[in-house]
């Protein structure tokens, strides 16, 4: 595979008003394209990312967490840990054996 080209974007979505308030949401969009000969790859990835509020008090960014990736990220982390510690206990047998 060639050419294989990511990009991100920071997208702003349509306002919403909501009261005196106004609200503007916000995504990332992650696309990936590119290929080798006779073969095309093209995927994208949406994420909400943000939303600013602005009200009469002022504008305040409230981040939204991308609690998926979190949990992904702990599970293969423990994954990894007993692998590691599954393969040093083989190893300590086997050492015992000899």
């Amino acid at each position: 595979m060639n050419n294989i080209k990511t990009r991100i974007r920071l997208v702003a979505g349509t306002p919403i008003q909501v009261g005196a308030r106004r609200l503007l949401p916000s995504i990332l969009v992650t696309t990936v394209e590119g290929g080798g000969p006779g073969e095309t790859i093209r995927g994208a990835r949406l994420r909400p990312s943000s939303i600013v509020e602005q009200g009469p008090e002022g504008n305040r960014w409230h981040t939204i967490p991308n609690t998926t990736q979190d949990q992904l990220s702990l599970m293969a982390g423990i994954g990894l840990g007993v692998a590691l510690l599954s393969s040093l206990i083989i190893l300590l047998i086997e050492f015992k054996r000899a």
